[in-house]
């Protein structure tokens, strides 16, 4: 079984605010050996992507901070090395070149790595846009569920981020890798302020401390019904229009931020 509630993580990509959420949620469960494009101490002291994203924490023994370049092969087989898991989020958006080299060639780096190095279990992540401007990008639809293709069109992020997820796919289906994926949209702290009172959210929204349970959630998991099995990670919200019932199905993971607060009104 490919289940891992032990033992020792590598993480891709942990300087952004996903990254920082996961390691909140997974240092006192694993021993983290977090990695990214720049040393976390710098990670650290720079400003956070946005005004209430979270800094990732600088972890010292007996977990490991890393400076791994994903797009370099030998680099991340290095970082799989003795793990018992991994997890991938890193990202680049608006990059011609670096959103390929990144989002589809690390992904194949990081799949290929874990099976040389014999980890059985892999959480990929990736955004479900919902607001590409066609027909097909799902915004009008209602009780949309897991299932369901991905439609990228030709948004950059989206379409690199495709195929990363695909190759991830071939490797869990030929190679033996079991390959959680989890795709997310909209991101925000739990805590609602006094001014956010009743001003609505976008109606596929996850809160930054859900976002980093849901990865140990998808640690500890049971082996799952295939090797590739793609994840709706946010908040039942009373819209109705995307249903992670997967989640709880299979991970037993459950959004505890709803942000009622949010959507009513005195």
């Amino acid at each position: 079984m490919a289940t891992v509630k032990e033992g020792k993580v590598v993480l891709f990509g942990a300087g952004g605010p996903v990254g920082a959420a996961a390691i909140e949620s997974l240092k006192d469960h694993y021993t983290l050996r977090v990695t990214d494009l720049r040393p976390m101490e710098e990670v650290a002291a720079a400003p956070p992507q946005n005004e209430r994203a979270p800094i990732p924490a600088v972890l010292g023994a007996p977990h490991e901070n890393r400076v791994v370049d994903i797009t370099d092969y030998e680099q991340v087989r290095a970082a799989c090395e003795g793990m018992d898991a991994a997890i991938n989020v890193s990202v680049v958006r608006p990059h011609p070149v670096l959103a390929f080299h990144v989002n589809t060639v690390g992904a194949y780096n990081v799949a290929k790595a874990c099976v040389e190095c014999g980890i059985k279990r892999l959480i990929h992540t990736g955004p479900f846009h919902t607001s590409l401007g066609f027909n097909a990008d799902y915004w009008n639809d209602f009780q949309v569920d897991d299932n369901i293709p991905l439609h990228p069109g030709d948004d950059l992020y989206a379409l690199t981020k495709y195929l990363g997820g695909h190759i991830t796919r071939v490797f869990a289906e030929r190679e033996g890798l079991e390959v959680l994926t989890f795709v997310y949209t909209s991101f925000r702290p739990s805590a609602v302020l006094p001014e956010e009172r009743g001003r609505g959210l976008h109606p596929f929204t996850t809160s930054w401390e859900d976002t980093g349970e849901a990865m140990r959630y998808g640690l500890q998991a049971p082996e799952m019904p295939s090797p590739y099995e793609n994840f709706f990670i946010c908040a039942r919200l009373p819209h109705d229009k995307y249903r992670p019932d997967k989640a709880k199905q299979l991970l037993g993971w459950e959004a505890k931020d709803t942000f009622a607060a949010l959507y009513t009104r005195p």
